[in-house]
């Protein structure tokens, strides 16, 4: 590994600190035995999280017939899996604050998109056995973990890749060029320092793997991949209708897709983002 790749991932390592509530909902995601009550002591714990899950629980997209005040009924009236995932999704938001506005107005697409491929991941999941919806949920909304450690502790203005990139050079290219390593390597290094669970940080530090490996779970690394693509896809104007076409053979196979079925899973996610209350967890 290069040195500066080192100085940065121990800068990293050093200075990131995981708030203890996404461990927390995160043991709450991988127990089956965990309940409502688990996630209604967690939550209330941080009252920055309990505001906002309230405010979107109170959101119009849900259309509860009365104003929720306590996270017991948001479980009670929602469900535990919507409510952790909500919590889930407020509780990594500050990571994304930036601290100018030219910071906040890119790191506040890097949450959407996040946002938008945890939503395609679930949606994908659903469709694919073996694989946890929740567990694909939390995948795609870590996976890009890397870009704002990048860009708070990187050593240089991230304002350079984005330079290199509009000249042309690949995004994992131009973050080599500029930190010596890739927001994926970053990911999937804090993440294993996090403590995250093996087939998480894979599905992380793997989301832009072109060849298949020897994964703990090949399938969730290919929902990521897959919903990464189509959330990038699903915020262009005039998404190309052969984008499916550069989709690796082993991720293809992993998934049993086949093209009516990825145009029926683009349809589905571009209805679940455009409707989701999500983004107003930021």
């Amino acid at each position: 590994m290069a040195a500066q790749t080192e100085v940065i991932l121990q800068k990293v390592k050093e200075l990131a600190v995981l708030p203890q509530v996404v461990h927390q909902v995160l043991e709450l995601t991988n127990n089956p035995n965990a309940t409502a009550r688990d996630l209604e002591r967690v939550i209330s714990i941080d009252q920055g999280m309990s505001v906002r899950v309230l405010n979107t629980v109170n959101s119009a997209y849900y259309g509860l017939p009365r104003k929720i005040a306590s996270i017991k009924d948001a479980v009670v009236l929602l469900g535990f899996k919507t409510i952790r995932n909500l919590a889930m999704t407020a509780s990594m938001f500050d990571l994304f604050v930036g601290k100018t506005d030219r910071q906040n107005l890119r790191r506040g697409k890097w949450w959407r998109h996040s946002i938008d491929t945890g939503l395609c991941a679930r949606l994908i999941a659903s469709q694919v056995d073996g694989v946890s919806p929740d567990e694909a949920y939390t995948a795609g909304l870590l996976h890009d973990i890397g870009k704002p450690l990048l860009d708070r502790y990187g050593g240089a203005p991230y304002e350079q890749v984005e330079d290199l990139m509009n000249q042309g050079m690949p995004e994992l290219e131009a973050e080599r060029e500029v930190f010596g390593c890739d927001h994926a390597e970053v990911g999937r290094e804090i993440s294993l320092h996090w403590g995250f669970p093996e087939k998480l940080v894979e599905a992380i530090g793997e989301h832009h793997a072109e060849t298949l490996r020897p994964w703990q779970d090949t399938r969730l690394v290919a929902v990521v991949i897959l919903a990464n693509q189509l959330a990038h896809l699903l915020r262009q104007p005039h998404p190309p209708d052969d984008w499916w076409f550069s989709l690796p053979a082993w991720l293809m196979e992993a998934l049993h897709l086949t093209s009516q079925r990825l145009h029926s899973l683009q349809l589905g996610c571009e209805a679940e983002i455009h409707s989701s209350p999500m983004a107003a967890l930021g």
